[in-house]
């Protein structure tokens, strides 16, 4: 069982790592200006047509990915601090119990 739960959790940590690299990414290029195209035909999510993905302009590509892979960071960020909770909240209480981190360290090696 903690052999398949460590597999999830790697998983979780690659998609990410993976999620925020193209994220960041794809922000610098926009930022700094290194794509071209209005991006006015990417309206955000909730009014993009993926029939029309030919007629995107790069600009507005880079929106269209940095926007999900976003969104899809933060489901990651979520779903990676509910995998790890207890480890969390172990070493948060016991830090507050102990204030001896090897103490610590050695009670939340376990979980």
């Amino acid at each position: 069982m903690k052999r398949i739960k460590f597999k999830i959790k790697l998983g979780v940590d690659i998609a990410m790592i993976t999620a925020f690299l193209v994220n960041m990414f794809t922000g610098f290029a926009m930022f700094f200006g290194l794509v071209l195209g209005g991006g006015r035909q990417y309206n955000g999510a909730a009014g993009f047509d993926i029939s029309n993905i030919t007629d995107l302009s790069a600009r507005a590509l880079y929106r269209f990915v940095h926007d999900w892979s976003g969104i899809l960071l933060i489901i990651l960020i979520l779903v990676h601090l509910v995998l790890n909770w207890n480890t969390l909240w172990c070493y948060l209480r016991n830090t507050w119990e102990n204030r001896n981190t090897q103490k610590v360290q050695e009670s939340c090696e376990n979980i």
